[in-house]
């Protein structure tokens, strides 16, 4: 199988060092090496794509600082890209910028809502049993978003939400699979990702953010989901 990671953004320089780049931070919780072949691209720096359609059967879509209604060139060339792999039944994942740009590719809207920003981890209720997870129990991930999904792309199906939150997951048949969150974030690299914005939040809101060790992450659980979702035969 063949892997495609569209990069929308990365690590911080400061914490690649002991985190790895947003590409390692992907294959690694994901396995994705183990799957098949990998390869990244960097959309949001050098505007680079595959040449065709068909060189990946699946394409992971991650986070980005910038925001689908930003007006910029190479976010407008990824919604033209998710739009033709859709159409090209090629497997999408996306997360967080990634699950408001397929959304929106695909007939959805997306706004900087008046509730806020999401930041740290919240619960959300499962509409559909999610691993060892069940429907109507609450799942919780690490998020870090202004924007949100406001009406999800034509035919998706909501998995997961909240008041705050209504479209948190959204999925497609079996061809894709959306999340706001950062099921990819371990506790460590949040917490020091939020030390490196202090010129975006304040001391407070950074301090109710942090994640502890008291706080239930439900990654693990959410990520088996995804791998048998994009690579289950």
């Amino acid at each position: 199988m063949n892997i495609g990671i569209l990069l929308c953004g990365d690590v911080p320089a400061k914490l690649i060092k002991e985190f790895g780049s947003y590409s390692d931070c992907l294959k690694m919780h994901y396995r994705l090496d183990s799957y098949g072949s990998v390869k990244t691209w960097n959309v949001y720096q050098n505007n680079a794509f595959p040449k065709f359609i068909n060189e990946c059967d699946v394409y992971i879509i991650g986070g980005s600082p910038s925001g689908v209604n930003d007006n910029l060139n190479w976010v407008k060339d990824l919604t033209a890209f998710i739009q033709s792999a859709f159409r090209a039944k090629r497997k999408l994942f996306g997360i967080c910028f990634g699950h408001q740009v397929i959304n929106y590719a695909l007939g959805g809207k997306v706004e900087e809502t008046k509730r806020g920003w999401g930041l740290g981890a919240y619960d959300v209720l499962l509409k559909q049993s999610i691993d060892e997870l069940t429907s109507g129990q609450k799942m919780k991930l690490i998020a870090i978003h202004r924007d949100q999904v406001i009406s999800t792309g034509a035919g998706f199906e909501v998995l997961a939400g909240s008041e705050f939150c209504p479209h948190y997951m959204t999925k497609y048949q079996d061809r894709v699979l959306t999340v706001q969150g950062h099921p990819e974030f371990t506790s460590a690299f949040f917490n020091a990702l939020l030390s490196q914005r202090i010129d975006i939040f304040q001391q407070d809101e950074i301090e109710a953010a942090t994640i502890t060790e008291a706080i239930k992450i439900d990654s693990l659980a959410f990520n088996r989901f995804v791998t048998d979702f994009l690579f289950a035969k």
